[in-house]
C-alpha cells in the first residue's frame, strides 16, 4: 500500500511539474526543497559614463517582485546577480536611465535559452547603453547553474 501511495505522489508531482514549466513558473527545485530565485545582472555598457539607474520587475498583477537602483560609473559597472524569488511570476522589466523609462516583457518561453534545463535558474542581463547621445538599454536573458557564483 505504502508502495502504491509513493508511486501515485510521484506519477501526480511529474504532471505538476510539467504544468508548472508551461506556465512559466520553475519546476527546479533547490537543496532546501525551495524555487531557486531568478536573478537580475546590469552592465554599464561605456564605462566612461556615468547613469543613474533603476530597474524594476513586475508581475502580471503589477505588482513590484524586484527593484533596485543603482549609480553606474567607471568605478561600479555592474551589479551582478541580484535576486529575487522564482515562485513568483515575472513579467514585466522597467529599467529608467537617468530619467528615461524603457518597459520590456519578461523573457519567456519563446526566447531560445529559455526555458533552463536541470537545475538551472533563469534571468537577465540589461546592458546600459548609449545611442547617438541618448541612453538606450539591451535586456538579454540567461540561464545560470543554482550555486553557480559568476
Amino acid at each position: 500500500m505504502a508502495l502504491r501511495r509513493r508511486m501515485l505522489l510521484l506519477g501526480s508531482t511529474g504532471v505538476l511539474t510539467m504544468l508548472a514549466g508551461c506556465s512559466g513558473v520553475s519546476s527546479v527545485l533547490d537543496s532546501t526543497g525551495e524555487s531557486p530565485p531568478h536573478w537580475v545582472t546590469v552592465y554599464l555598457g561605456d564605462r566612461e559614463e556615468t547613469h543613474d539607474v533603476t530597474v524594476t520587475v513586475r508581475d502580471s498583477d503589477d505588482e513590484t517582485l524586484f527593484e533596485q537602483s543603482y549609480q553606474l560609473s567607471d568605478g561600479n559597472e555592474a551589479d551582478e546577480d541580484a535576486t529575487f524569488p522564482a515562485s513568483t511570476d515575472p513579467e514585466t522589466v522597467v529599467v529608467t536611465v537617468d530619467g528615461t523609462r524603457f518597459e520590456r516583457d519578461w523573457p519567456g518561453f519563446e526566447t531560445e535559452q529559455l526555458p533552463c534545463d536541470g537545475p538551472n535558474t533563469s534571468g537577465i542581463e540589461v546592458y546600459i547603453e548609449n545611442t547617438d547621445g541618448r541612453p538606450g538599454i539591451r535586456i538579454e536573458p540567461d540561464c545560470q547553474s543554482v550555486g553557480e557564483s559568476r
